[in-house]
């Protein structure tokens, strides 16, 4: 990261107040080339004027190096604090009528009209309108989620500052204690690897780590966590469920099958009582007709005597 495009962000808050409605340093209107954006000097809106911070953002880094628009990995990293801060003034914008800068850079901008000087002028940026295009999932992201990355982004400029300014003491250890901390806030949150989320995470922190190297003493960042990783901490916690329910019931199945060799048991002595049961009784009803028919025959045999 170059330190003199972090310096830009702080030359546009100068002229555009950080809230909406605030005071500024300097008139908007005084800002560098501000004909090119509004040529009719009619832009008074919140939104004219965010679009105007943009563009002229724009403008000074492909002024600058206007031969990296040849290279997309060069011009991507201040492409995208330029991005974090105009979705960050965006999602201040409680009317609007977009949700994803793709949007409102097609309507308020290539197509509106108002600032054609700009279009114009486009052809002298490196392959500017095909870098756009390319820049689609980035531009596609909701503007409420890229604008929770822009005080990460806005602290690595500090930082950046700090250092050229040598100024390395607390304001530094200070600056980069509060991006770890918003780091891993939002490394917990946007960790899906391979999305556009993960990308500005991985910008985020090559520029903190590229400090770093010049800068020991500050603190490390904490290793990323992807959702690979949860995905994987869940198998292995489903499997050691798995494994212990397959325990339980192995166990139960013991339990059960014992339980059931008992019974059967049980059943079987049941069943042959209830046949010796049985038998013994139709043994006593026998004998029980025999010693009737013996007692009748005995009084038989007495009358005929008689």
């Amino acid at each position: 990261m170059d330190d003199t495009l972090c310096s830009n962000f702080d030359v546009l808050r100068m002229h555009l107040p950080a809230e909406l409605g605030g005071t500024s340093n300097f008139e908007f209107k005084k800002i560098t080339n501000f004909d090119n954006y509004c040529p009719s000097e009619n832009c008074n809106t919140d939104l004219e004027k965010i679009t105007i911070g943009f563009l002229w953002l724009l403008e000074q880094y492909f002024t600058k190096y206007p031969n990296k628009g040849h290279n997309v990995n060069d011009i991507k990293p201040f492409f995208l604090y330029i991005i974090l801060w105009l979705s960050h003034k965006l999602n201040k914008i409680t009317d609007q009528n977009f949700t994803k800068i793709n949007d409102f850079y097609t309507k308020h901008v290539k197509n509106s009209g108002k600032y054609s000087n700009f279009i114009s002028d486009s052809g002298r940026y490196t392959n500017f309108n095909e870098f756009i295009e390319k820049q689609k999932d980035l531009l596609n992201i909701n503007i409420e989620d890229l604008s929770k990355f822009y005080d990460a982004s806005k602290l690595i400029c500090s930082m950046y500052g700090n250092v050229a300014q040598n100024q390395t003491d607390d304001k530094l250890s200070n600056n980069a204690t509060s991006f770890v901390n918003k780091y891993t806030e939002l490394n917990n949150i946007y960790n899906n690897e391979g999305a556009p989320h993960s990308q500005i995470l991985s910008a985020l922190s090559t520029d903190y780590n590229n400090l770093k190297k010049e800068r020991d003493n500050i603190p490390s960042l904490p290793e990323k966590k992807t959702t690979q990783d949860h995905v994987q901490s869940s198998k292995d916690n489903s499997e050691q469920i798995s494994g212990q329910f397959s325990e339980d019931t192995s166990s139960s199945s013991s339990i059960g099958n014992k339980l059931f060799t008992v019974l059967s048991i049980f059943g079987a002595i049941a069943f042959l009582l209830g046949i010796s049961y049985k038998y013994s009784l139709f043994g006593l009803r026998k004998r029980a007709q025999k010693q009737h028919l013996r007692e009748k025959i005995k009084n038989t045999k007495k009358r005929m005597n008689h």
